[in-house]
């Protein structure tokens, strides 16, 4: 589906004569088309996720979270756009339901595990590259500085929110979990694919 309308977008595109149509160039937008189409659609499945399980503003704090930093971050991509989607909105769904469960439990001492854990998880593993969009040292370094201060400041967000008893803050906390976690699984699946 997303390739189809993605090739529909190109060939307007080519129609109307606003892109170049060199091979290169066009293999280019084809996969930037199919990026933003399924980027898209994965924040329309965590709104209406949210919307149907009544937390909306947990979904939307989610993706305050989840999109700038993974940016950044970068970690573990599903080898298909549908793939992509289905695994995105199964993790959110869990990770609400684990924020369910365990909110009103959370210690301060748990928040800062969770914060701790995210930081070391960004230092020793940030960026991780995609072989789509390999990385130069500069922009390595930036993405690294930039997982760090967004990690710092989502998490100092959630502990704070705990503190003061706004428990809906600490989505922040089980984002940036979530995203160690998804670094984690792509670190294995490199290190596995080269052999070590």
């Amino acid at each position: 589906m997303i390739k189809s309308i993605s090739n529909n977008l190109l060939q307007y595109l080519i129609k109307a004569d606003v892109i170049d149509k060199s091979e290169e160039a066009l293999a280019y937008y084809k996969y930037g088309l199919e990026i933003t189409i399924s980027s898209l659609l994965n924040i329309l499945l965590i709104i209406s996720i949210g919307i149907l399980s009544r937390q909306l503003i947990e979904s939307l704090l989610f993706l305050v979270c989840f999109v700038p930093l993974r940016r950044f971050t970068g970690g573990y991509h599903a080898n298909s756009y549908l793939k992509c989607n289905l695994l995105f909105s199964i993790l959110f769904i869990l990770l609400l339901t684990i924020f369910n469960i365990t909110v009103s439990k959370l210690s301060f001492n748990i928040c800062i595990i969770m914060l701790v854990f995210s930081i070391a998880v960004f230092l020793s593993e940030c960026p991780v590259e995609h072989h789509n969009k390999p990385l130069t040292d500069p922009q390595k370094k930036k993405s690294k500085f930039m997982s760090i201060i967004l990690g710092l400041l989502y998490g100092a967000i959630g502990v704070i929110s705990k503190v003061l008893s706004y428990d809906i803050g600490v989505i922040f906390l089980y984002t940036l979990v979530l995203i160690s976690l998804l670094i984690i699984v792509a670190t294995f699946k490199k290190l596995r694919k080269e052999g070590m």
